[in-house]
């Protein structure tokens, strides 16, 4: 029998690691960044979630964010601010989802067809294998993420992430050829080739914002895709949703849990 909703709240929470013991809770749509810090990165979070009902209680429902003419569909958004502790290249550094269990044996009928949608509509670069012992989903940060920009010295946190890459150069010193517009950004990195030429620099803090209209967090849980609509709580196994930033070689940025906490009836 699939659970309750009424019976759960959601929380978020975010760590420099996978270990549970160290997470801290993330306070939504209070524009309050929560501070990770870890070997590689220093890292300040925020996350909005339209209709939120969740822990603590009383958190703020909405954020100003969705009233923006840029978000008025949006559901959630991830932004962060990140530092990196070393020289790193955009072909290193990944954005996703993975679980510590297999999901295989909850995965809807028409899963396929969702994940079909996802990859081209929504992110080519992502790859995974969500039947493996311990799935995942990666996509590059710099084609998954939809906003980025490089944020000014000692800026504080802002409300909406404009994209803007001009002041990134090639590895090499050669000028910006980084296309301004962000769908024509995420494309162009597509191409390997494309990532090896620029790196995240030491020192230098950058700005990310993700979001979409897909995922509905809020008022219920579920997963609308053009055309392939999921109602959550029925194959739900217990995991949470778990996104996180981190190197191929493994070295991990920040994790971020959206975890459905037991309540009581």
């Amino acid at each position: 029998m699939a659970p309750n909703q009424m019976q759960y709240k959601l929380q978020v929470s975010a760590a420099p690691s996978y270990d549970p013991a160290v997470k801290q809770t993330v306070y939504v749509n209070t524009d309050t960044p929560t501070v990770v810090v870890s070997p590689s990165s220093e890292s300040s979070i925020v996350v909005r979630i339209q209709n939120f009902s969740g822990l603590p209680d009383g958190s703020p429902k909405t954020n100003a964010y969705f009233g923006h003419r840029d978000h008025m569909r949006d559901l959630y958004s991830i932004s962060f601010m990140i530092k990196f502790k070393e020289d790193t290249s955009f072909d290193d550094v990944l954005f996703g989802n993975d679980f510590d269990r297999p999901i295989r044996d909850n995965l809807p009928y028409g899963f396929g067809i969702a994940y079909k949608i996802f990859h081209y509509m929504i992110d080519p670069s992502a790859e995974g294998d969500v039947y493996a012992d311990k799935p995942y989903l990666y996509g590059y940060a710099v084609t998954s993420i939809n906003a980025i920009t490089v944020a000014q010295p000692n800026e504080e946190f802002q409300s909406l992430v404009k994209e803007d890459m001009s002041t990134i150069v090639h590895v090499d010193g050669h000028d910006i050829d980084i296309p301004p517009s962000a769908g024509k950004r995420r494309k162009f990195f597509l191409k390997q080739e494309n990532r090896k030429k620029y790196i995240f620099r030491a020192g230098e803090t950058y700005k990310f914002d993700f979001f979409n209209p897909y995922i509905e967090m809020g008022s219920e849980f579920a997963l609308r895709l053009p055309g392939y609509s999921l109602a959550i709580m029925k194959y739900w196994d217990g995991q949470p949703l778990r996104y996180v930033l981190k190197s191929k070689s493994g070295k991990v940025y920040f994790t971020l849990l959206f975890e459905l906490v037991d309540i009581g009836s």
